[in-house]
């Protein structure tokens, strides 16, 4: 009912608009006329006169004609066409009642189809949806595809403009499945971009994208200029959204200079906007400030040129009125000139007015540019403030540098050297990459009576803390080893677990953290041809001739003469625990030519280089099996080409050891 009431006030609004025009304005031949004699000098006069001569016409199809070629000239001129939109959606008001009266549905939904875009040059969605409802319930019904695809997408775009998003996604939506049916690839675009405004009112900027890009491509291929500033300005703004920063700088500024070359200077104000926004972010004050600066001039020109069109106006029709006084009688001059005198009253007042409009816009911009140089100082002199900071976080940084360097230093001096292991275990190899400057993982090794004692230990963490934790593990083992003479790994591990716990004061208490290491640590006695081991959550690999007797958990057979072992150690580490049971010993024979492999999570643990996966236990023992052919030298150039080109760019997440030695 309010729609209907609000229809009859607009009509009746109408028609005394339309009747002053028949009364005081001059007649249709002299406007057009006054049209070809003027025109083509002044776009704007032409659009005056153009509705002036639908004002004063007669039959329908004149009247749309002329608002037609009106509204088509502004939208070339880039100015407001409501007024050819308000003739038209007379006219079509006319049409609809004349097509309900002769039953003709399809005429009618047509009509109801202009009145609407009538209404939303007027920004009265309310009745554009009323009239666009109708219409598509109407084209439902006929089975209209093609005006029902148009109906839904300008009653989409009404609830888009009304704030009804919702509503708004799925009538693009449906629209945009009958365009992409038809092959109207144009129409289609159109609906994905306005879908990608709705997803970035709702702040759900990765579809606002993924839209918005498949429309601009489709636009860019269809030559559609304006479409395609318009969707990238607001691409710009999704990019903001979601800290692209220099991207969306980029986008801006594309946007902006196609609005520039295409004179579309509402484009040009919100392109600004953006891009000072965008210079705001990444800290270029300078470069914000020049397009705040940009911003505020397309806008004061926006309102300015708005207020003129409406003074202009208001002169076309004391224009026009002035020249109907020299071919009215005499009888209607008093009129006229009552009705000069009151319309250049009107002009002067909306001229005081527009002076006044602009001498407040000229203070508040002065205002404006005073604020920005007090903000620009501030930021100065907060951007030298951090500078400093910067400098001195950066001295700090290098000190701290310099002090782990020399804790690496410290701790590769306590780490057994290259001739130590050497002349104890013959032919080896030992592939030590700490995560960071220095290690958690480290390794051990002294002959006691005859016998070698080898550890390859993990202790919690990386980097500084686990380097402390080395510290104490190699100094333990110094204690344990060489000081009380303990060669059997099992009370070895009972002992290092013992001062770990002592060492870090640690109680078994709920929320307490439980720092400690893994180990493995093998006792190798050469002239019995004897290897003991117990390990704390880490193994013991061994590789030996097939023939020969296996050991252990079989893990892999390399389908020649050699097989992999496993000898488990238990699954609990070197600190407090809620298991703290006596570790597992295990004692084998060993023969000339078996390899053994000590070493700690980081190889199994690496992740490719897409960050996918890691490299896993299985393919490690694959790994050690595939290069027990060579020496063991030449295994671990292996091992580090396998692991460079398994990394890729990726960066290494943890501390990576391995130990091998071949029995000779």
């Amino acid at each position: 009912m309010y729609n209907r009431f609000t229809s009859v006030i607009i009509i009746a609004i109408l028609l005394t608009i339309r009747s002053s025009f028949i009364v005081n304005c001059q007649s249709s031949d002299s406007i057009r006329h006054s049209l070809n004699r003027e025109t083509v000098n002044d776009g704007e006069k032409e659009f005056e006169l153009l509705c002036s001569l639908a004002a004063n016409s007669v039959d329908s199809d004149t009247i749309i004609k002329y608002s037609e070629q009106a509204i088509e000239l502004a939208e070339k001129l880039n100015i407001n066409p409501a007024l050819g939109y308000v003739y038209k959606g007379f006219c079509f008001m006319k049409s609809a009642d004349y097509y309900k009266a002769i039953k003709n549905n399809k005429g009618m939904a047509a009509a109801y189809t202009y009145i609407s875009e009538a209404y939303n040059q007027q920004e009265n969605y309310d009745n554009a949806k009323f009239y666009l409802k109708n219409a598509v319930e109407i084209f439902r019904e006929e089975k209209d595809t093609i005006r029902l695809a148009t109906a839904l997408h300008n009653l989409g775009y009404t609830n888009y403009s009304m704030g009804q998003y919702d509503t708004a996604l799925v009538l693009f939506t449906e629209t945009g499945e009958i365009y992409q049916k038809m092959g109207n690839l144009t129409e289609y675009a159109f609906c994905l971009g306005n879908s990608g405004l709705v997803y970035s009112r709702q702040s759900e900027y990765q579809k606002a994208e993924e839209y918005l890009l498949g429309a601009i491509k489709i636009l860019n291929n269809q030559g559609d200029e304006r479409a395609v500033t318009q969707f990238m300005i607001e691409y710009a703004a999704i990019l903001q959204h979601k800290g692209e920063i220099k991207k969306g700088i980029t986008t801006a500024k594309s946007g902006y200079e196609k609005a520039l070359k295409s004179d579309y200077l509402e484009f040009q104000r919100d392109g600004a906007y953006q891009l000072s926004s965008l210079y705001k972010l990444s800290g270029k004050y300078d470069s914000a400030f020049f397009y705040q600066s940009l911003y505020l001039n397309a806008n004061d020109s926006i309102k300015s040129f708005k207020n003129i069109q409406k003074m202009a106006d208001l002169r076309t029709e004391f224009e026009v009125s002035k020249k109907q006084s020299e071919v009215e009688v005499l009888e209607k001059n008093k009129l006229i000139q009552f009705i000069v005198i009151i319309g250049l009253g009107l002009i002067l007042l909306l001229a005081i007015g527009i002076i006044l409009l602009y001498y407040y816009s000229l203070k508040r911009s002065k205002r404006l540019t005073a604020a920005l140089d007090e903000r620009r100082i501030l930021l100065e002199k907060q951007s030298r403030e951090l500078k400093e900071q910067r400098e001195v976080l950066k001295l700090q940084k290098e000190e701290i540098i310099s002090s782990i360097n020399y804790a690496k230093y410290i701790q590769s001096s306590i780490l057994p050297q290259e001739e130590q292991l050497e002349s104890l275990l013959g032919e080896h190899f030992v592939l030590y990459k700490p995560k960071d400057i220095v290690s958690g993982d480290f390794y051990w090794i002294s002959n006691i009576e005859n016998k070698i004692v080898l550890a390859a230990a993990d202790c919690t963490g990386h980097g500084v803390p686990g380097a402390f934790m080395s510290m104490l593990g190699t100094a333990l083992l110094n204690e344990i080893i060489n000081k009380e003479y303990i060669t059997h790994p099992g009370v070895i591990l009972r002992r290092l677990r013992k001062e770990v716990i002592n060492s870090l004061q640690q109680k078994g208490e709920r929320g307490e953290q439980k720092d400690g290491m893994d180990i493995a640590l093998c006792t190798l006695d050469l002239e019995n041809m004897k290897l003991q081991f117990a390990g704390a959550n880490n193994p013991l690999y061994l590789i030996r001739k097939s023939n020969l007797q296996g050991v252990g958990l079989l893990r892999c057979e390399s389908g020649g003469d050699d097989c992999l072992y496993e000898i488990k150690g238990d699954l609990m580490p070197i600190g407090i625990n809620d298991r703290m049971e006596n570790f597992t010993f295990h004692e084998i024979e060993i023969f000339r030519g078996d390899t053994f492999y000590l070493f700690s999570d980081g190889f199994p643990d690496q992740f490719d280089s897409q960050n996918s996966k890691k490299f896993g236990y299985r393919k490690f023992r694959e790994q050690l099996l595939k290069g027990n052919s060579g020496t063991m030298p030449e295994s671990k150039i292996i091992l580090e080409k396998v692991l460079s080109e398994w990394m890729g760019e990726n960066s290494q997440i943890d501390d990576i050891m391995v130990i091998g030695f071949r029995i000779g």
